[in-house]
């Protein structure tokens, strides 16, 4: 049992102190004299509790940096069962290939790119990751076919990025890299020029399509079985590369469909913008570990040819450190948004 230090002080009640006198014969006398003043004062008792040695202390300091990061991680995580509901039920509907998406680099960075990932499931979950406690318990021996039991746990720590340290972000995109035949991926970025050429909203919605795009079509999945989650309140205008320009929607629609029946597959697939999508589905919630992951490898690399900057740290958001870096050295031109307030005109 531990104890903890404890100071507990207690206050007499007021005395009356009588001034001591001694006597010519030696002695003492505490009597008062009849003309001696009278002080009041008060008893301060301090008991100090022992402790066991220390071991509250160093017990607070082992968990800390990244274990302690690791530990707030779990708990906030949601559970598996509510990460992977929506998608479940779409499966269930006829939609088998379920592709989330989100982004890394957005209004919050003044340098570096915009970087989208898009991440579908090419298998069902069943065959590669137990959702429920009861499942993960009885049945892992079933689900080591396809991934190891320690890739396993890591694919069920799959959170926002934002909740997972570094290093769970790491391991998760390594799993998922390296299981090709689970995970279809695909990422897309627009440079820190376009984003002051076309406007960070424009550009994102560019690497969405772009993205969702090149992943549909590397992995020919039929339109009929797809339905794309992007996270946020806008979805991307996705082959916009096969429509003629035109300023009036019907056509735009007429011209699509007329493509599409040349190609003989449906004229789209839905697209659903989803708030909050990457801390409440399980691939959008990939997407956004794959997208900071390919973002920061980026940064660390600018970060090498700009060390002054601080890139590996701040990873191009708006830090106070970063902009007063930007005042005191200027802005690099390719690297910081120049048409963004905090850097234009440095």
């Amino acid at each position: 049992m531990m104890l903890y230090p404890i100071k507990v002080i207690l206050f007499s009640t007021l005395l009356e102190i009588s001034t001591i006198h001694s006597s010519s014969s030696g002695s003492i006398s505490t009597a008062a004299p009849k003309n001696s003043s009278r002080r009041w004062g008060a008893i301060i008792i301090i008991i100090t509790l022992p402790t066991s040695s220390n071991n509250t202390a160093e017990a607070g300091q082992q968990t800390t940096g990244d274990a302690h990061e690791e530990i707030k991680a779990k708990e906030k995580a949601p559970k598996l069962e509510t990460l992977t509901e929506l998608e479940i039920d779409l499966h269930a509907r006829g939609f088998r290939y379920v592709i989330g998406c989100d982004d890394s680099g957005g209004a919050g960075c003044v340098a570096g790119p915009v970087v989208v990932a898009s991440c579908c499931l090419l298998r069902p979950y069943s065959s590669f990751l137990p959702i429920t406690s009861s499942e993960y318990s009885s049945d892992s021996a079933v689900f080591e076919s396809l991934v190891s039991a320690s890739a396993m746990d890591t694919l069920r720590n799959v959170n926002d990025c934002k909740a997972l340290t570094v290093t769970q972000r790491q391991e998760i995109y390594d799993v998922v890299r390296s299981h090709q035949d689970i995970f279809a991926i695909s990422v897309a970025h627009r440079s820190p020029k376009e984003i002051d050429d076309i406007n960070l909203t424009r550009a994102t919605q560019l690497a969405f399509a772009e993205s969702i795009e090149t992943l549909v079509d590397k992995y020919k999945l039929p339109f009929e079985e797809i339905y794309a989650i992007v996270d946020g309140k806008v979805s991307p205008k996705l082959y916009a590369s096969q429509r003629q320009q035109s300023t009036d929607a019907s056509k735009e629609e007429e011209q699509l469909e007329t493509y599409s029946e040349q190609q003989n597959v449906p004229n789209y697939f839905s697209v659903r913008p989803y708030v909050n999508g990457d801390a409440e589905v399980y691939t959008v919630a990939l997407a956004s570990i794959i997208a900071r992951v390919e973002r920061d490898s980026m940064m660390q690399k600018i970060h090498e040819q700009h060390p002054l900057y601080g890139f590996a740290d701040h990873s191009g958001y708006g830090r106070r450190d970063h902009i007063e870096a930007i005042h005191r050295l200027g802005s690099i031109e390719g690297v910081h948004r120049m048409s963004f307030k905090q850097v234009k005109g440095r």
